[in-house]
């Protein structure tokens, strides 16, 4: 009875210890090559970078790149004058298809101040630097060209909170009075021997020049008065040099402003 019985266990047992898997080694992981020398005819890649964007609108996002982003350059060199400071601005140069290098020889003794007939800093920037929009900015401004018989620019800009914006060297020559005349003078191109300011406002009489505008205004035009030694009778709105223009609007109180520069006179 024992050697029967003992022979079921035994092959039992073989046969279980032969069902059973054996376990599979974990392989050993191969150490990563070490990289090679460069190839010296081959240039190594440069890290990427984020482009600096275009100044924007408003002084608390002229400069959104990050860190390695410096502030736009002065288009024009500040003044050494301890008695008659650059005021604070911001720089948003226009671009080079919309004004000229060179002033033709003529000195600026005539500063002009316009209305943009545009609420908005943005779409006035816009218009007047040649930059920004998207392909809806890109029609809106063919739209203006039309509407204004060209490409116009200006060398400043006040924005509604009183930003000054910077847009064309002052030495360079803008578009933005163009044929006229100064007192009835016989010039034959008021920009060639004029600064052009331009002050966001709609234009119509009912839009108001805001409170930070004036004394942006009362900053900017006696600097510029005293640094080119233009007279405070040729601070001038557009429509004294063209009789067909109507800017600054009536609502505009242009008595601030001669104040304002007669005192560094």
């Amino acid at each position: 009875m024992l050697g029967p019985l003992k022979r079921i266990v035994d092959n039992s047992i073989v046969r279980y210890l032969k069902d059973e898997p054996s376990p599979r080694p974990t392989p050993t992981p191969r150490p990563a090559p070490s990289p090679g020398p460069v190839d010296s005819f081959e240039p190594v890649p440069a890290p990427r970078t984020t482009p600096c964007p275009h100044p924007g609108p408003a002084p608390s996002n002229a400069n959104t790149g990050g860190p390695n982003c410096p502030d736009p350059a002065p288009l024009t060199p500040p003044s050494t004058d301890p008695k008659n400071p650059t005021p604070k601005m911001q720089v948003r140069p226009a671009r080079s298809d919309r004004y000229d290098e060179s002033r033709n020889g003529t000195d600026i003794d005539t500063i002009v101040l316009h209305h943009t007939a545009d609420k908005s800093d943005k779409s006035s920037l816009e218009t007047l630097t040649g930059e920004g929009g998207g392909l809806a900015g890109e029609v809106l401004r063919k739209i203006k060209e039309k509407k204004n018989g060209g490409k116009v620019s200006a060398h400043y800009v006040i924005g509604k909170d009183g930003t000054i914006y910077h847009l064309v060297a002052d030495e360079k020559r803008a578009w933005h009075a163009g044929g006229g005349s100064v007192h009835g003078d016989k010039s034959k191109d008021v920009n060639d021997r004029s600064i052009g300011i331009e002050i966001v406002n709609d234009g119509d009489g009912k839009d108001g020049y805001t409170e930070e505008q004036y004394k942006a205004l009362e900053q900017l035009v006696p600097y510029l008065s005293k640094r080119y030694d233009v007279p405070t009778k040729n601070v001038v709105g557009h429509k004294e040099t063209n009789p067909d223009k109507k800017d600054p609007s009536e609502n505009f109180d242009f008595g601030r402003i001669t104040r304002a520069t007669e005192k560094v006179r």
